[in-house]
């Protein structure tokens, strides 16, 4: 075929992007339910849950951050006490299952990318929320609760309930983390429930995230 005969790539035109299609009619469907259809108030509705998302961000960094390293501090001097040498999510004296152990190994190989030494804090962090809230189930009350992870919690504490509140905390902090609305819960019983989690760990905890905590004065300007 002739070459002055064969279709030349168009490039596409730019389409006019407005505010309401980059956030997409699916993500703005709720805050336009909440308030009767008007684009103006789903718009600051939108903002406000965005800085309450924020405000929450924050206090639960505390509660994920003290709960891991209670919990490791206490497994990895359990794992001592029964001569283990090795780091407590090494040692197969430590009974982990054999799904917690796969998600061990792929925290081990994070923290060692690039070449990285593979140091225990970074293994630590490298481990998700998911991960110690599942070492608080029933499948795990004989094998670590009782032995060992009840005494990394401040006084008497009912693992169930420990679990199930914890488990409350998470799907909130999913919900943020996918920038997902937030306005239709009870958001003041949230803040609640991440200030008893962490008085459960420790009462300085609860009592640092009550200083610091954005949530009460972000919930009072809701629009």
């Amino acid at each position: 075929m002739n070459s002055e005969y064969r279709l030349q790539p168009q490039t596409p035109r730019r389409l006019p992007w407005t505010l309401e299609s980059l956030l997409s009619e699916a993500r703005l469907g709720p805050y336009l339910l909440a308030t009767d259809g008007s684009l103006t108030g789903a718009h600051h509705l939108y903002h406000w849950n965005a800085q309450v998302s924020a405000a929450f961000q924050e206090v639960l960094h505390y509660v994920e951050v003290g709960l891991r390293n209670a919990m490791d501090g206490q497994l990895a001097s359990w794992a001592t006490a029964l001569g283990a040498e090795l780091p407590w999510y090494r040692d197969l004296r430590v009974p982990l299952t054999p799904p917690t152990r796969r998600k061990v190994e792929v925290a081990r190989s994070n923290a060692a990318r690039g070449g990285q030494s593979e140091l225990h804090g970074k293994v630590v962090a490298e481990l998700m929320l998911g991960f110690w809230w599942s070492l608080l189930s029933d499948e795990y009350n004989r094998r670590l609760w009782q032995p060992c992870l009840q005494h990394a919690f401040d006084g008497p504490v009912r693992r169930a309930r420990l679990h199930s509140e914890l488990n409350e905390l998470r799907r909130l902090r999913n919900r943020i983390a996918h920038h997902e609305p937030i306005h239709g819960w009870d958001l003041a019983a949230e803040h609640a429930r991440v200030l008893d989690v962490a008085g459960r760990i420790s009462p300085r905890l609860s009592e640092r995230i009550e200083t610091v905590s954005r949530v009460p004065a972000v919930l009072l300007e809701r629009p």
